[in-house]
């Protein structure tokens, strides 16, 4: 499978995560690695760009480079600065 990773700018992304932040999250709040919108809207982009299962989802998301998951919100640890993957 061809994957492809658009160029994601900081104009990209406000509006989806806002729009987003409006999902409610049903995860436990103990469980939550990352904030929903943030994991939503890497969901799309990875359907976008050509993914259709769960594990290619994943594939796409580990491809993704740090200022990516930083403009998405993603979360790192406190302590040691690393991020969860998914």
């Amino acid at each position: 499978m061809q994957r492809h990773i658009l160029p994601l700018s900081k104009q990209d992304t406000p509006g989806l995560l806002q729009t987003l932040a409006r999902v409610p999250d049903p995860r436990d709040v103990s469980g939550r690695s990352h904030p929903l919108p943030g994991l939503l809207a890497i969901v799309i982009a990875a359907v976008i760009s050509g993914s259709s299962r769960v594990v290619e989802i994943v594939e796409w998301a580990a491809d993704l480079p740090d200022a990516a998951w930083d403009r998405l919100g993603a979360t790192r640890d406190a302590s040691t600065g690393a991020r969860p993957r998914p």
